[in-house]
């Protein structure tokens, strides 16, 4: 599930064609039932997991103070400082589904627990 090789901009765009319709939002399914999927996601330096789509509503937090990037969907990417314990909520009913990837480019451990609403 995830990869430490550096790819170029058109084997993200094939990657992401290929991944459109993958719901593996982390490494390990933890927890589901009708209501949640509880993921968890431990990423090394250097290592990204590929691009998924988010279909519910979800939150993140925080495990271990890391850095990160994220490939978008739309060929943007974003750059994360996270902090131990920070947590965000994503809307993603109401915002429409969201596909993405996320590197670690700090030099520990990236890691987190992802919730999805169902």
């Amino acid at each position: 599930m995830s990869r430490t090789e550096a790819l170029s901009p058109e084997q993200l765009r094939e990657e992401l064609e290929e991944n459109t319709q993958n719901q593996a939002v982390g490494d390990t399914l933890l927890f589901e039932n009708d209501k949640v999927k509880v993921w968890h996601i431990c990423l090394q330096p250097g290592e990204r997991i590929h691009y998924h789509r988010h279909n519910y509503d979800y939150f993140w937090t925080v495990l271990q103070d890391g850095q990160g990037v994220s490939n978008q969907e739309d060929g943007s990417q974003v750059s994360f400082t996270f902090k131990k314990g920070q947590t965000s909520f994503q809307n993603i009913i109401e915002q429409g589904s969201s596909i993405h990837d996320l590197k670690n480019t700090g030099t520990g451990i990236l890691e987190f627990i992802t919730t999805e609403l169902k």
